[in-house]
């Protein structure tokens, strides 16, 4: 088959949308799959495929090997077939550009040169442990998509397709890739391994040596081995080393040098052993990596690089025992041995929690990996195999000493994370219920009673044993850990809900509460040591980096381990060894304008949020909670045009003004309500009044002149409070016990009633002027009211805990729901629940905001 295949023809179940590339290696075509509902990519081969059956039963050998990679830096191979006498193979539709075309023929930044690379050696390593090498790793076969994320293509292809009749430079030529006779060259010049060029066997070692390639490349911008002909490129790559990557780049530090120069050895044997090896040589300097390049991990006098790969071999060990994930250790300035780490998964997806077993050797945690509803594994330390218990929507909260997990079921709630407490035993089995509306639970040393964090009446309050009430706050209360003697409850005390900052305390058996440590920023994961003198904990103090501390009974705090990533501490066995979660937590912002039918993206900064969106389309709000916003955060308006987003100032919950001149934003440290111009003009403040504490949630009523809040004054519960802008202090409006609905308080189109959450999560519309709250209609449990719609009657609700985010169009009178957007990412792997989702009024427009949380566990031990 020689002729373009024109829209609409149907191959297979799979209807033809448009011709989107060509090549040698035949045509690729957009297609839909008319059963699944999917877009797919579809590549037409050349018709000779099919006069060789020889290279016909070798396509679909080879095909179905790269089917069988499932793995999310591959392309997915969904099937293969014939279509008028010419073989053709299904994949995912990817959206973004090579790796070449990523490049521009200059080098990334470092950053993201590693992040590049940890993806494609990850890949590459899933491909070799199935016994498949590609031979063709080039930036070419390296795609890189609109969210950052890398596939490697043609997996088993690449070495089947006949020469390329595209005129290519010297350099580019590909050699024929027939068959895999020794004698035979394959692969493609300027990345080809010496033994390739040979023409000897090559394993996954010269996919090694390829990767080596692009990875100078990225660095520096320049082909590694390039003469000006053919020949002198293949002399180049069999006896000549690559310039200093120094020379070009000086941010490059000399570790990550010997790393690209250990890929690059013409001997396959002194190459790394394996791409496994070499993705954890990246992990360990993605992190170490500081603003200059160096790195604090493993840096020795130069050495002549010919030399070195005994050396690198001893350097990589102190690597492994000195780094973990961009850990900065100082332990070299110590006597005491540095400490060792041990990763104990490697899925790609989300840990919600981890405990060691009694035993010390078994680890049980609870994951939502590659898009899958979250379950809860175990393994052993020193495996890198987890099992599944079958225990699907569960979440671990604590082991007992008798081998028994507290577990949380049925979660609900749009925003809150509470549900049903249940014990089972760690082999699994049939979950026993014991209570509802927990958020956390530990069980006592003995094993025979629970401490449980749980919601009663709108507050957050610690019992232990279950039913009596030792502590209760308006914010709330996170990671709860008995201590060792039974005689104490160390937990994490926020004062706003669903803030992370707050302080680490404790409380006795009689109600005496202690803080110890704090005000944080951001805090996640606490435990006693075994002594029971000390409770560590992970947190980080505003714009610098999260590291591990620990902190007397006394108050008395210490640095146990710094770091440049994101840490979360799981448990502590008694053996002293630490489990934590090191985890990459970012967000994405993308959206549909009115009037158009392609998905834009919004995104700004690592940790830039979605926080309001104009009623015509064409500004969003965005709040950065990321290490440079500080510890009141950070405001930016980003025009959905394209341009750059304006930084406006300090503040999370940003919410725009009905006329787009102000914003609101809420101030923690002090606390204050602020207003902030989108033009020329200044900041300023509103009258504080009684009010102790800000919510995240506010809102503009309808003529621009007042807002309303979530407010605490001291002594009391959260409340709903209105204030002029002009001046004056805030005035309650609705009841103790009642917050604002999922990010924004929502206000009628006529300005008499606004919808708020009561102590049991139940909304409801409240009269501005006083009055009984009225029940709406039609919403359910799992849904979070986003909006008025433009006829001014009806409700805009999204299910944002699910996948898809569902967003129905409700009437708050009869009830009556009605779907109307279903919104889904195309990489579901990683993505934390809940998330945010707004819409234009007119119901024509709507932008979301993704967060992605990709969490690795660790075994850490030595630590002091």
């Amino acid at each position: 088959m020689s002729e373009t295949i024109s829209p609409d023809t149907i191959i297979g179940q799979y209807s033809v949308v448009a011709k989107i590339g060509e090549g040698g290696m035949g045509e690729v075509y957009r297609a839909r799959d008319r059963k699944l509902g999917r877009d797919v990519a579809i590549k037409v081969l050349p018709a000779a495929f099919s006069e060789d059956s020889a290279r016909l039963a070798r396509f679909e050998q080879e095909a179905q090997a790269a089917g069988s990679l499932n793995h999310p830096n591959i392309l997915v191979i969904f099937h293969i077939g014939m279509h008028e006498g010419a073989p053709y193979i299904v994949s995912e539709l990817l959206e973004g550009e090579t790796l070449r075309e990523r490049m521009g023929g200059a080098a990334l930044p470092q950053r993201k040169a590693l992040d590049y690379a940890l993806q494609i050696a990850r890949g590459l390593a899933a491909a070799h442990e199935k016994g498949i090498v590609h031979r063709d790793i080039k930036p070419d076969n390296v795609f890189v998509t609109n969210d950052g994320r890398v596939k490697i293509l043609d997996f088993g292809l690449a070495k089947l397709g006949g020469a390329s009749d595209v005129t290519q430079s010297q350099t580019e030529v590909p050699t024929r890739k027939v068959n895999t006779d020794p004698g035979t060259v394959m692969g493609t010049m300027g990345y080809m391994s010496p033994e390739q060029l040979k023409g000897q066997p090559a394993d996954h070692r010269s996919d090694i040596f390829s990767f080596g390639a692009i990875l100078y490349e990225m660095l520096s911008g320049k082909r590694a081995f390039r003469g000006d002909s053919m020949a002198e490129t293949m002399s180049a790559i069999l006896r000549e080393d690559p310039p200093d990557l120094s020379d070009t780049n000086k941010t490059v530090s000399p570790t990550l040098e010997r790393v690209v120069h250990h890929c690059l050895e013409k001997n396959p044997a002194e190459r790394f052993h394996s791409a496994r090896d070499l993705a954890f040589a990246i992990e360990t300097l993605s992190g170490t990596a500081t603003s200059s390049g160096q790195t604090t991990a493993f840096v020795s006098a130069p050495v002549k690089w010919r030399r070195w790969p005994m050396l690198l071999s001893a350097g990589l060990a102190l690597i492994a025992l000195g780094t973990f994930a961009g850990i900065f250790i100082q332990s070299s300035l110590r006597k005491a041995p540095p400490p060792s780490y041990q990763r104990l998964t490697f899925n790609r997806g989300t840990i919600w929690n981890a405990r060691f077993a009694p035993d010390g050797q078994t680890i049980v945690y609870s994951a939502r990996w590659n898009g899958n509803p979250a379950d809860v594994f175990t393994v052993r330390a020193g495996k890198a195999e987890s099992r599944s218990l079958n225990m699907e929507n569960t979440r671990l909260l604590s082991i007992s000493a008798s081998n028994e997990m507290a577990v949380l079921r049925k979660i609900q709630g749009p925003v809150s994370n509470r549900g049903t407490l249940a014990r089972v035993p760690v082999d699994g089995g049939t979950p026993r219920d014991i209570l509802e509306d927990v958020q956390d639970a530990d069980w006592s040393p003995d094993g025979t009673k629970l401490a449980v964090v749980r919601w009663v009446n709108g507050r957050n309050q610690l019992e232990y044993p279950i039913g009596k009430v030792l502590y209760e706050t308006a914010g709330y209360i996170s990671d709860l850990r008995i201590s060792p003697r039974g005689d104490m409850v160390a937990f994490m005390d926020h004062q706003v809900q669903w803030d992370n900052r707050g302080w680490v305390a404790m409380v006795d058996l009689t109600g005496k509460k202690t803080v110890l440590a704090g005000e944080w920023s951001s805090e996640h994961g606490l435990a006693w040591n075994p002594a029971g003198n000390e409770v560590w904990f992970t947190a980080d103090r505003g714009g610098e980096s999260s590291a591990l501390y620990a902190v007397t009974l006394a108050g008395s705090e210490r640095l146990v381990l710094p770091t440049t990533t994101n840490l979360s501490l799981c448990d502590i066995s008694r053996d002293g060894r630490v489990l934590l979660d090191s985890y990459s937590d970012s967000a994405n912002i993308a959206g549909v304008l009115p009037g158009e039918t392609k998905e834009r993206d919004f995104s700004w900064l690592d940790h830039g949020w979605l926080s309001d969106f104009s009623p015509d389309g064409k500004t969003i709000l965005i709040h950065d909670t990321g290490e440079g916003a500080g510890i009141n955060y950070a405001v930016y308006l980003r025009r959905t045009d394209g341009s750059s987003a304006v930084r406006l100032g300090d503040g999370d919950g940003p919410k725009l003004s009905p006329d787009g001149k102000w914003v609101t934003a809420t101030l923690f440290a002090p606390p204050q309500l602020g207003l902030l111009p989108t033009g020329a003009g200044e900041a300023r403040t509103l009258e504080r009044g009684p009010i102790e504490h800000y919510g995240k949630r506010s809102g503009w009523f309808p003529g621009g002149k007042q807002i309303v809040f979530e407010g605490r004054e001291p002594g009391h519960d959260w409340r709903l409070y209105v204030q002029g802008i002009e001046g004056g202090p805030p005035r309650p409006i609705t009841p103790e016990g009642t917050t604002g609905s999922s990010r924004e308080i929502f206000i009628s189109p006529d300005g008499r009633s606004v919808i708020a959450l009561d102590a049991q999560h139940n909304p409801s519309f409240y009269a501005v002027d006083g009055g009984a709250p009225q029940p709406i209609s039609g919403l359910e449990s799992e849904d979070s009211v986003i909006g008025w719609s433009s006829d001014g009657h009806t409700l805009y609700a999204a299910q944002t805990r699910t996948m898809p985010i569902r967003v129905h169009k409700v009437d708050p009178v009869t009830g009556r729901r009605e779907l109307i957007k279903e919104v889904i990412p195309a990489d579901a792997a990683g993505v934390d629940l809940p998330n945010i989702i707004l819409m234009t009024p007119d119901g024509k427009g709507y932008a979301y905001s993704i967060r992605r949380k990709l969490s690795d566990l660790y075994v850490v031990g030595g630590l002091k």
